[in-house]
Order: structure tokens, then sequence, then C-alpha cells
């Protein structure tokens, strides 16, 4: 179909172009014309060949989700359009070296922040608090085989630490669930530890594969995920906190009802000099090999692109 479409387009640009025609190519980008006279001014069939190709391109990612899956099969899912699309100019980002920023035209920025777990171990939050706006801190996690429910073992001592620095947070929970009722006993083991600290930030579900052979989720059809997902969700809402969904690209392509999880904010993650996600989203964790003062090693660093406070 693609190499017919490409041809396709040769006939008709030749065909107009006879007639002292042009045709328009459009996409998600630049529109391009080409005349016959342009074709004899040094455009080969080879340079059209290629510009149809660009073009075919832009109107792919303009129309559909690519995503490959973990056995290394692309898949093209059709945006919905019952889904608001983003409309930022990626042209804005910038960096301070250490932090990407979205400058608005009058100059404001956007928030930025970070996420940690015991991975980051002891964290010096009377540093790190002169550096960020928000933390979302996890809280626990269920094991991808056993399916026990744990706490973070430094989820205390980062939540007191980064509240007494007087940083805005948030928590997340890393998700294995694969019932609804197994989310909702992870909102509600979330629920019975947050303790009585303030959260400025949504309470997060982070669902993920964990690319195991012996993982519990790994014959869960697309509605198993999404309702595992929703359960939790769900019950975080109906407590009066705000729930967020955090994923990355992959799984929110291929594993989840996007139009049922999309009732949430939702934080993307992708770690690229842009994201190309086509919908809206309220955070972009960008990168997870960031350097923070207060931090030993590397730390997960994001961007707030909508407000959330």
């Amino acid at each position: 179909m693609r190499k017919y479409m490409m041809m396709a387009g040769l006939l008709v640009v030749s065909a107009l172009s006879l007639c002292g025609c042009q045709k328009e190519y459009y996409g998600k980008g630049q529109a391009f014309t080409m005349k016959m006279s342009e074709a004899a001014a040094g455009y080969s069939n080879a340079d059209i060949a290629a510009r149809c190709e660009d073009n075919y391109q832009r109107f792919m990612h303009a129309s559909y989700i690519m995503a490959t899956d973990k056995f290394g099969t692309e898949h093209k899912i059709k945006i919905s359009a019952n889904i608001k699309r983003n409309d930022w100019d990626f042209s804005s980002l910038q960096t301070d070296g250490v932090f990407k920023n979205y400058v608005e035209a009058d100059g404001s920025a956007r928030k930025v922040g970070i996420d940690v777990s015991e991975h980051q171990g002891a964290i010096d939050w009377a540093t790190v608090a002169t550096q960020v706006d928000f933390a979302i801190i996890r809280l626990g996690y269920r094991g991808y085989t056993s399916g026990g429910l744990a706490l973070d073992a430094y989820y205390s001592s980062n939540i007191a630490g980064a509240t007494e620095q007087g940083i805005p947070v948030g928590v997340y929970f890393y998700s294995q669930a694969t019932t609804y009722e197994e989310g909702v006993e992870e909102a509600n083991f979330v629920l019975s530890n947050l303790g009585d600290y303030g959260l400025a930030y949504p309470i997060v579900l982070d669902r993920e594969d964990p690319m195991a052979e012996d993982a519990r989720t790994n014959d869960l059809t697309a509605e198993q995920h999404t309702q595992a997902a929703l359960g939790f969700l769900d019950t975080i809402q109906a407590s009066g906190h705000r729930a967020m969904m955090y994923t990355y690209r992959m799984y929110y392509a291929l594993y989840l009802d996007l139009e049922q999880i999309y009732n949430y904010p939702i934080w993307f993650a992708q770690y690229a000099d842009e994201p190309d996600w086509p919908y809206e989203f309220s955070i972009w964790q960008y990168t997870e090999s960031g350097t923070v003062a207060g931090i030993s090693g590397p730390v997960d660093l994001n961007l707030e692109m909508m407000p959330l406070q």
C-alpha cells in the first residue's frame, strides 16, 4: 500500500504538471508543491519520491500512533478524535544545563521536578529544594512475581525531608495489579500509608511491563490492564485525592484503553529531545539520567506541561 501511494503521488504530479497545474501535499508540517518545471530544473524521480516519502511519514504520524511492542513488532493505532491533542511548540524548549523548560513568548516558564525512590538512597533535601519546584516520591510497589505489597524503604524519610523543606510533593505506586479489585487493593494500601502529609501533587499510578518471563501481568489483555488501572485511579479519586496515570509510549498505546484512562491527568515518559505523543499530558518525564545536587547518582527529571497545583 505504501509503495502504491508513493507511485500514485508521482503520477499525479506528472499529470497535473503537464497541464500547467501543481499538486499540493499535506502532512503534519509544511505542505509542498511541485511542478514539472521544477522537476525539469533538477528534481529527479528519486527527489520526488523522497519528498513523497517524507510527506507520507508526516501524514502517518499526524494520524496514527506508531508503537513498537516488546517483541519488536510495530503497531499503528489510530489517533482518537475524543482525546484532546496538544498544540505545544517544542521549539520553545530550553535548558539551563540541568533541567529542560518550556518558555512562553512572555518569558514565563513551567515548573521542574524530580521523582525518587529507594534507588536514590539518602537525599539532601535542603540542597534539592533550591533547584526543584516539585517532587513525586514512591510510596510503594507490588512485586511482579509474588504480587506482594511493600512500602518503599525510603518513603518515610523522603516525604518528611521534602515537606520539611517546603517542596510540593505527590506520591506514586508501582502497580502489578491484574484485576480491578487488585487495583483497589493497591489504592487502599497507598491511602493507609500516606501519613498526615499534605499533597500538592496527585497520587500517581505507575504501570509498566517488567519485561520478565515470570511477570504476573504478562498474559493480560488491554482491557484487563485498563481495568486494573481504573481500580486504582477510581479509588484514589473517590477518596478525595487527585489521581494520575504514569507510563510510557508502548504501554499507553498498546496496553490501555486511552479513552477511559484519559479521564485522569497523564504523566508521560519519553526520553528524547522532545516528545512526540499526540495528546495533552500534564507532566513529561524526559530523562532517567539527570544530575541534581543533593542526590547521589542519576535521577528522573520532569517538566510540568499543564498546571497541577
